[in-house]
């Protein structure tokens, strides 16, 4: 791989979030990162996402480029599933709401400090998590979230993206739609039966961060954090909203989490409905869940900062 001096770079802008808004991004990447290194400036179409990617990792190999990615956690989750195992290494420009994948790495969400980091950043090694072989880096869960992701795109395609919008609605989905359903489970040894209404799974410290529990810390040590909720009662929703706003999970007798690198799923449904990193997918059962270290390379700071 090329020196920091030596990099070059193919970006990719997501056009999302619309044509103003892409052209000032330009503006900024042209100015920021030198002629020589940047070898093409590519606008992504959201319905030609993963083939598009595929090209784009194909050229970055035989060119020996960097594949810098501007987008959220669901562009960044086609980039990685295009990249993996490819020896492609992936340059991040956060442009999404949440920004977990870059915030999880230390990178800025700031668009020059961002840029900074691809020039003078390092390469780190990075864990990867699936479901049934699809990739994410943030989250993959089943039951009522999925419906929260859905009620979150309807709600975007009328305002736009919005954090709180997003969180007002999620709020909703949250307490008048989760169900109980019920859940085989396998790992480590351990087989029993749950009946839940949302299960999650996540390889985010990020994500996670406002939530008291020592377990976070295995998640960068190459674990994924279950959490499997045990109660759809009005008022044991209640508690889990309040308790998640409050950090306080751990308090919860309702809720079980673990850590663990290989989790099975199994339903009495041929087919779930699965959010994963904020995309909707129908995966048959059961589910299998998996952490694979070393299966990428992405740019994150040269220096220990301190994370947004």
């Amino acid at each position: 791989m090329k020196s920091q001096a030596m990099r070059t770079f193919l970006v990719c802008i997501n056009t999302a979030a619309g044509d103003q808004a892409d052209a000032e991004l330009e503006a900024l990447i042209r100015m920021h990162i030198p002629a020589a290194q940047l070898v093409a400036l590519i606008r992504l179409q959201p319905d030609q996402l993963q083939p598009q990617l595929a090209r784009l990792v194909r050229r970055c190999e035989r060119e020996e480029l960097v594949l810098v990615v501007a987008g959220g956690d669901g562009t960044l989750n086609a980039a990685v599933t295009a990249l993996a195992g490819t020896g492609v290494t992936l340059g991040v420009i956060p442009r999404g709401t949440f920004n977990f994948f870059a915030r999880d790495r230390c990178i800025p969400v700031a668009i020059k400090a961002a840029i900074d980091v691809l020039l003078h950043g390092h390469e780190q090694a990075n864990v990867l998590a699936r479901v049934n072989g699809i990739p994410f880096c943030v989250s993959a869960s089943l039951g009522v979230y999925p419906k929260i992701i859905a009620a979150r795109e309807q709600v975007s395609a009328i305002t736009g993206r919005n954090r709180w919008v997003s969180l007002l609605s999620g709020i909703w989905v949250f307490l008048t739609r989760a169900r109980g359903r019920r859940l085989w489970l396998e790992h480590d040894g351990q087989r029993r039966i749950e009946t839940a209404p949302m299960l999650l799974a996540s390889v985010s410290p990020t994500q996670l961060e406002n939530f008291d529990l020592s377990e976070i810390a295995g998640i960068r040590q190459g674990g994924m954090l279950v959490f499997v909720m045990q109660s759809d009662s009005l008022l044991a929703l209640c508690r889990y909203l309040w308790a998640s706003l409050k950090g306080e999970l751990k308090r919860l007798d309702a809720l079980d989490y673990f850590l663990t690198r290989q989790l099975q799923v199994s339903t009495r449904r041929r087919r779930l409905l699965v959010a994963v990193d904020g995309e909707l997918h129908r995966c048959r059962s059961p589910l299998r869940l998996e952490v694979q270290p070393d299966a990428y390379r992405c740019l994150v700071p040269a220096e220990a900062v301190q994370c947004d």
